[in-house]
């Protein structure tokens, strides 16, 4: 992996952790054709050859921050929280760039989710995409071979409105679901990590 950064102790934690929340079982899909790809925030490609699949991706958690403590399981006074908003990637065929057509953003509920929730997104007050997000079942391999499946709610926004929202000031991300309601206000950290990302869009 080719890493371009400011802060490289920081930003090769996010990478590795970029990694570990794919929730690939095998580290021979990151050894070639993969890069930090911007120098706002921590931003890899990924390439999987058993899906032919590029994928760009930017973790929302700073590592910095203590929720990446809880995240790692170093810190036994804070319990993880229901919902977490985890990643923001896109994707496309094989391994030359193709503009994307939509952004994911990939949040991580503790608990399972049997139906998928209902979301809104709003830019600085206003209504700017909602619907009904998807769940996606990731199979991850633990210490000692042993496998076990997780689950994501994923978010979908089309890239023209994904490109607006980065030059929004107050991002608001809201989910209904059969566990409750929850709010995601994007802080500054990941507010630019969604224009690291967007930088590589072309």
């Amino acid at each position: 992996m080719t890493v371009i950064i400011q802060s490289p102790i920081r930003t090769i934690l996010a990478c590795l952790m970029l990694l570990f929340c794919f929730g690939y079982g095998s580290y021979h899909l990151f050894a070639q054709d993969s890069g930090a790809l911007s120098r706002l925030a921590p931003v890899i490609r990924v390439f999987d050859p058993d899906k032919n699949e590029s994928t760009v991706a930017s973790l929302l958690v700073d590592p910095k921050s203590t929720d990446m403590k809880v995240l790692l399981g170093l810190d036994p006074s804070r319990r993880p929280p229901a919902l977490q908003l985890r990643i923001v990637e896109y994707s496309y065929p094989g391994k030359s760039y193709s503009r994307p057509q939509a952004v994911a953003f990939i949040l991580v509920p503790l608990g399972r989710h049997k139906s998928p929730p209902d979301f809104s997104l709003t830019m600085d007050g206003a209504l700017l995409h909602q619907g009904e997000a998807v769940l996606r079942e990731i199979c991850c391999v633990e210490a000692g071979g042993k496998s076990q499946t997780t689950q994501q709610i994923v978010v979908t926004v089309p890239i023209e409105m994904f490109e607006q929202m980065t030059k929004g000031k107050k991002i608001e991300l809201k989910l209904n679901s059969e566990s409750g309601q929850y709010s995601f206000k994007l802080n500054d950290y990941q507010k630019k990590c969604l224009a690291a990302l967007a930088e590589t869009i072309k």
